[in-house]
């Protein structure tokens, strides 16, 4: 929604909005954008600053006293979805970008493409690209990239965002059961992507992973013809000669048997190839040059929160990811391990339980897999919201810590993330690589960690 603001500024609009809390960097930007913000919803915002047009975010319930004002005096409103149609994407060539993983930098790297290739693009993302100074751009060129999520869209309307978005160039690059505040199961996850793929037009394109099950099972049996891409899948986009290097990972891109380029790009993990698989596809669907891709992808320093160094002090290096699902940890972790290995240390994975589908016990029994090939291992307690949320229902990471240290693993949780600072000071090692994951700021326990071994060291 703050991007959103933003980009309604570029348009010319005043824009004005209200919050439960504001918290940085949304507060910091907004201020910086000169948007006059309301703490806590009531409709005197409203009477006393009349609007045009109201956008309602999907947190926001058919109750909140400001909604229900909206309704009752029959303001215009639409969700942020059809908003960003409206507004930004109808007259543009869109391309989405959808899938349970890599969406955000997926999209990020496509944009930057865009960019080297002085397309001007827009862009849309749920995150901070760091080759860019915010995660959105109107654009003025033809091309238009945006993360097309799959949770629903608002109160009024319960369907996936992306099937908002006009979507014309589409990856689909992973499924798995996620969002398990509005989705029963998997298949009913699946449902929306047979959705998706009976709206892309046969003039458009459909690029999708072949490495991933679900994905190859909705695609076969929606009959739609797709461009494949894969690790090693030699009918589509796929990759060879692959190694590691001090930055990344280095390797060689296919179209079937044409060689594009060989690249070194600085992205950590397999995950990541895919990633640069996927955005090489559609940029190669929008005729963008095989020597413009390379060098995007050279030179793309990826996005905040996704594998992003926080600092290194004591020769200990930090990190924070946005993992927020078993498979994700589980790759993230695979892709800090060569690195680790390299310098000789050790590699801990701290893992806070916040999204709505990590703080269930949905994933109680795969959670110990995901953190298998960490060294040392410490989960710290579930995230409470404010929801009806039973014990029962709730995570049990003590459950996995035993798991965990029955397999010979060096594994803890706490329940106080000072308690987790002081066990990190006591016990990391130089050349040792920490890596935090939260879909939120983990009490800001990264940079508290590198700014107390700083002070230490």
């Amino acid at each position: 929604m703050t991007s959103l603001a933003g980009m309604f500024l570029e348009l010319g609009w005043k824009v004005q909005g209200s919050d439960q809390n504001f918290y940085p960097p949304s507060s910091e930007i907004l201020k910086e954008l000169g948007v006059k913000t309301f703490q806590g919803f009531s409709p005197e915002h409203l009477i006393h600053h009349p609007a045009d047009l109201v956008v309602i975010g999907n947190v926001i319930s058919r109750s909140n006293p400001e909604a229900q004002y909206v309704l009752q005096q029959k303001i215009p409103y639409q969700s942020m979805s059809a908003a960003l149609y409206e507004y930004f994407l109808s007259s543009k060539e869109r391309f989405v970008i959808t899938g349970t993983h890599g969406k955000t930098t997926t999209t990020s790297l496509l944009a930057w493409i865009f960019t080297v290739a002085q397309r001007d693009p827009g862009f849309f993302l749920g995150g901070s690209p760091l080759n860019f100074d915010a995660g959105y751009r109107v654009g003025k060129g033809k091309e238009f990239a945006i993360e097309g999520d799959e949770y629903d869209t608002a109160f009024f309307e319960k369907t996936p965002k992306f099937l908002h978005y006009g979507p014309q160039y589409v990856a689909i690059t992973s499924i798995e059961f996620d969002h398990a505040d509005i989705y029963r199961d998997l298949q009913h996850i699946q449902d929306q992507f047979f959705a998706l793929l009976g709206i892309i037009p046969a003039s458009g394109c459909i690029l999708a992973h072949r490495d991933d099950p679900n994905v190859c099972n909705v695609v076969e049996h929606s009959k739609r013809q797709v461009t494949w891409y894969g690790l090693d899948d030699r009918k589509g986009y796929h990759v060879r000669d692959v190694r590691d290097t001090e930055i990344g990972k280095a390797y060689s891109v296919y179209n079937c048997e044409e060689k594009l380029f060989s690249v070194e790009a600085p992205l950590l993990g397999f995950h990541n190839v895919k990633n640069v698989l996927a955005a090489t596809g559609l940029a190669m669907a929008a005729q963008v040059s095989p020597k413009q891709i390379k060098q995007a992808i050279e030179s793309f320093r990826g996005v905040k929160k996704r594998q992003q160094k926080i600092g290194e002090a004591q020769k200990v290096s930090i990190y924070e990811d946005f993992a927020h699902h078993p498979t994700a940890i589980e790759e993230t972790i695979n892709a800090f391990v060569p690195m680790t290995r390299a310098r000789g240390g050790k590699l801990w994975a701290i893992f806070e339980p916040r999204s709505n589908t990590t703080r269930r016990n949905i994933f109680q029994e795969r959670f110990p897999q995901s953190f298998e090939k960490a060294d040392h291992i410490i989960l710290a307690s579930v995230f409470r919201k404010n929801d009806a949320l039973s014990e029962d229902d709730l995570l049990k990471p003590s459950l996995i810590v035993d798991r965990l240290k029955a397999k010979g693993k060096d594994a803890y949780t706490f329940d106080q993330s000072v308690d987790i600072l002081v066990h990190l000071k006591k016990n990391v090692q130089s050349q040792d690589v920490v890596v935090f994951m939260s879909n939120g700021n983990f009490q800001n326990l990264p940079r508290d960690l590198y700014a107390a071994l700083k002070e230490s060291g």
